[in-house]
């Protein structure tokens, strides 16, 4: 009777042991079905809190019937295939599948490298017959041979050098508004023009008289002044104003004519490199529409990179013998406009 009465009072903690230990079997007999996704380290913890954390997730410990067991000895090595149930009919059906995959593959992989087989050719073909001499348009000068007569109605503006051209040209027609000192600065501000017997500025000329080529060769005497941008933005300026008063010329930029080898070699400032160095800037200011740019120095220019010193009495100017190869230079470097 005694032990009955301890039973009796222990009775609530041997009702928790074996609810503790049912749990934990259904916890182990769930382990690969109902709580597969569920670990537990039994070390920290009893395999019951499975079950119990399967209780608040809607997981119950009879779905163990319904699930079934599932066989844990089932092994992922290839190795093992055949000791764990799976049948040879299963593995030779899984080849089959893998034969048919890769066979389908490399099929892809050859027809996706005739296709690029192809077309490479196809491209290489377009690309040949694009660079073949036959099939480009060739860059067409737009200068042409012309006489001395298309200079009648042409209009010279420039410093000493273009005084010279109009002492030792020899061509009587055309205008020259031209001075020793003049520079792109003070080229409309100079009376260096002369329209009926009267001294007049050169912007007030222009809107007297009417020209159909205006050639302007400046920017010698400005080389110890300011920078290539600053002369080639003023350049601009100037080019600006003179088609604004002759919006039918044709105007011509002409390359600062360089100096002698000697002389470049030796002055700091006024040397080839410089020029060379504006001359690039104000070339791209033609457009070769209305605008074009020339460069005697083509034509006078030794080996040196200067002008040969028998051509030059004072390593600048042309002695006036050597005028004739900038008139002919200019002869074969006239734009005739289409009607």
């Amino acid at each position: 009777m005694k032990h009955l009465g301890d039973f009796k009072r222990y009775r609530l903690l041997a009702l928790v042991l074996l609810s503790s230990l049912a749990l934990s079997l259904i916890g182990f007999a769930g382990k690969n079905t109902v709580y597969a996704d569920d670990t537990v380290d039994i070390l920290k913890a009893p395999q019951l809190m499975v079950v119990l954390e399967g209780l608040k997730q809607g997981r119950y410990p009879w779905d163990i019937l319904t699930h079934g067991v599932r066989p844990a000895e089932v092994s992922e090595d290839p190795g093992l295939i055949g000791e764990t149930g799976i049948t040879k009919e299963t593995e030779g059906t899984k080849e089959t599948e893998v034969m048919k995959e890769s066979e389908a593959l490399k099929e892809s992989e050859v027809n996706s490298q005739e296709d690029q087989t192809v077309e490479p050719e196809q491209t290489e073909a377009s690309v040949e017959e694009e660079k073949s001499p036959s099939s480009e348009v060739p860059n067409k000068s737009p200068f042409t041979r012309v006489d001395e007569s298309y200079f009648d109605d042409a209009l010279f503006i420039g410093d000493s050098r273009t005084v010279g051209l109009s002492q030792y040209s020899n061509w009587k027609n055309p205008a020259y508004y031209a001075d020793v000192g003049l520079t792109v600065y003070s080229v409309f501000d100079k009376k260096v023009a002369t329209v009926n017997g009267e001294a007049m500025t050169i912007d007030q000329a222009l809107k007297r008289q009417k020209f159909g080529k205006i050639y302007i060769m400046l920017g010698i005497n400005e080389l110890g002044r300011g920078t290539t941008e600053t002369f080639a933005k003023k350049y601009s300026e100037v080019i600006g104003r003179i088609k604004e008063l002759q919006p039918d010329a044709i105007i011509f930029i002409e390359g600062i004519m360089g100096v002698s080898k000697k002389k470049s070699d030796s002055d700091p400032i006024f040397n080839n490199r410089n020029i060379q160095e504006r001359n690039a800037a104000i070339q791209s200011l033609a457009d070769d529409t209305s605008l074009f740019y020339i460069d005697v120095n083509q034509v006078i220019m030794d080996g040196t990179g200067g002008i040969p010193s028998d051509y030059t009495f004072d390593n600048v100017h042309l002695k006036a013998a050597y005028y004739k190869i900038w008139t002919e230079f200019l002869l074969d470097h006239g734009v005739i406009r289409k009607p």
